[in-house]
């Protein structure tokens, strides 16, 4: 005996309910009678039902090339991916378990995403204007401040020049007379913090070269004025020991840039109230910045003077636009004459009286 496939079964509800709507059917079709108006709204609807699950299909073929292109980009070597997928299951339902996706995938859906690229074009925007600003305050700092700093401290110098220099410029001696002597020079008192106390110059930096002296090492009170700052520890001038200056080498409108074209012999000289301090550079050197005694009483030794030796020290920045290392400017005292004698012969075309 043939068994039947379930397929094949017709129930006696179908066998019945089926034979009266054929009959049905072949008599209208023989009268040419149209058929009801609920078959006639049926074949749309079985027409858009057939369109659904042929997009359905579409959509599933198109999910799963999508799955397939991310994770061949989530295991791109780039990403070094070291994670295994696991094989795929079967699930109850009969549909393949989705694979899992990596970190790297992720990640790389994540930078290709449009979210991203607004963001990272609003970092490039802004990490330009940022370096748009650096540039313009790097322009200030190097040359237009300069400029601006240079010229103010010029203005106090031969300011103080002017209200210091109580006599004419002595006339021309011949090399030889001997020099007049004008016995022990005078030790300065001493300033106030941040106060100006003295002229600088150093003709072998120009007749304009013309710097002021000021009280302390602080930055904004003396130091980024373009002031020569004298270290509040070491002594004063006329005092046997190191009267010791600290000044900018490079920016604050550039006092100390010339360091390097001193050579020995040259004069250094220090204008005060009192009068003329007249020195000769020894020598420079360079040091590491922790070697702070090179602004000693013995500069490099002992902290305390020797009677009748007195010394200027002026510690700078080296390279020039970094402070890696101290640039050391060591100059002997050889003469003083006072306010009223007029300047040294060195400087005399320098002072503007």
């Amino acid at each position: 005996m043939t068994e039947k496939r379930p397929d094949d079964e017709s129930t006696p509800e179908k066998a019945t309910s089926s034979a009266p709507k054929d009959a049905g059917k072949e008599e209208a079709a023989a009268a040419g009678a149209p058929e009801s108006s609920e078959e006639e709204a049926a074949k749309p609807l079985a027409g858009k039902i057939d369109d659904v699950e042929e997009s359905s299909t579409e959509d599933d073929d198109y999910d799963e090339s999508i799955e397939a292109a991310v994770e061949a980009i989530a295991y791109h070597p780039v990403f070094e991916v070291i994670e295994e997928l696991e094989p795929a299951k079967q699930t109850a339902t009969g549909r393949k378990e989705k694979k899992k996706v990596s970190a790297g995938a992720a990640l790389r859906t994540f930078f290709l995403s449009r979210g991203f690229s607004r963001g990272l074009g609003v970092v490039g925007e802004s990490l330009i204007t940022l370096g748009v600003v650096v540039m313009l305050f790097l322009g200030w700092q190097l040359w237009v401040n300069d400029v601006i700093i240079y010229n103010e401290s010029t203005a106090v110098a031969e300011e103080n020049a002017e209200k210091w220099t109580t006599s004419k410029t002595p006339e021309p001696t011949s090399s030889e007379a001997a020099p007049p002597d004008y016995g022990p020079a005078p030790v300065m008192d001493k300033a106030a913090n941040a106060a100006v106390f003295g002229n600088i110059y150093i003709p072998r930096f120009g007749n304009d070269f013309i710097k002021v002296a000021a009280e302390g090492v602080g930055a904004q009170e003396t130091l980024n004025r373009g002031y020569f700052g004298r270290y509040p520890n070491s002594q004063l001038p006329g005092e046997p020991g190191n009267v010791a200056f600290a000044v900018h080498r490079s920016g604050y409108g550039n006092p100390f840039r010339q360091a390097p074209k001193l050579q020995v012999g040259d004069v250094i000289v220090l204008q005060t109230p009192n009068g003329y301090y007249e020195y000769r550079v020894r020598n420079t050197e360079y040091v590491v910045p922790t070697q702070v005694e090179v602004v000693n009483a013995v500069p490099g030794g002992s902290n305390a003077a020797v009677p009748g030796q007195s010394v200027l020290t002026i510690t700078t920045c080296n390279p020039e636009l970094g402070n890696a290392e101290r640039l050391i400017v060591y100059a002997v005292m050889v003469g003083w004459q006072p306010a009223d004698a007029g300047p040294p012969q060195e400087i005399a075309s320098m002072v503007k009286a």
